[in-house]
């Protein structure tokens, strides 16, 4: 899969201390659970876990280009431990 970050995302993952390189290992791991946007139709959350935290990626599906990166919210990692079974 050939993802691209874009200056937004890049900086947010600096400043939420997520490297480029844990983005792209979520995007590529198999304990991942998507979700659909609820403000932008062409984009999913990608839900995935790195160095013991679970992250959200926001990923344009059509383009392949992040969006944005944050760690998943309360509610959301519950979601994604029922999901994946942890």
């Amino acid at each position: 899969m050939d993802i691209s970050i874009s200056s937004h995302a890049a900086e947010k993952a600096l400043e939420r201390g997520i490297p480029e390189e844990g983005i792209k290992a979520i995007l590529s791991g198999g304990s991942t659970v998507t979700l659909p946007s609820k403000t932008d139709p062409e984009a999913v959350i990608v839900f995935g876990k790195y160095a013991d935290k679970i992250w959200g990626v926001v990923l344009n599906f059509n383009t392949l280009n992040v969006i944005t990166v944050r760690r998943a919210s309360k509610q959301e990692r519950r979601f994604y431990e029922q999901e994946i079974g942890n």
